[in-house]
């Protein structure tokens, strides 16, 4: 679970897209899952990195999000772990509800099946 949330202060010299991206980047995403996040392809969410990159006059994504807070474009802020507290109480209640289930360790029911099976040829 990640535990950054940032804010889009202003955009400056990024676009929508792009602020959008450095977002998910501030947060601690990679690639492949900023893609999954806003429904693009792991080469767009790439070339948006680039164009942020060349922008910011940066190499690389730790160096973008380091900029990108110096120049006041993204505000970065811990989650409360009180935020979590709730979360995890669920999570334990579910592992307890199937560790207590009698079911557990059973397989699932199987179809019943017939007992013949009807072979049908072609006739000549």
């Amino acid at each position: 679970m990640k535990r950054l949330i940032a804010k889009i202060l202003k955009n400056g010299p990024l676009s929508d897209k792009e602020a959008a991206v450095l977002r998910l980047l501030c947060e601690g995403y990679y690639r492949p899952e900023i893609a999954l996040k806003l429904h693009r392809s792991l080469s767009t969410v790439s070339s948006h990195v680039e164009h942020i990159a060349e922008k910011l006059d940066a190499h690389g994504s730790t160096e973008i999000v380091l900029l990108a807070e110096k120049l006041g474009l993204v505000e970065i802020n811990l989650i409360k772990p009180e935020h979590h507290y709730f979360t995890n109480s669920l999570l334990i209640f579910l592992v307890i509800c199937q560790l207590s289930s009698s079911n557990i360790g059973r397989r699932p029911p199987q179809p019943i099946r017939p007992a013949t099976r009807i072979v049908r040829t072609q006739k000549q």
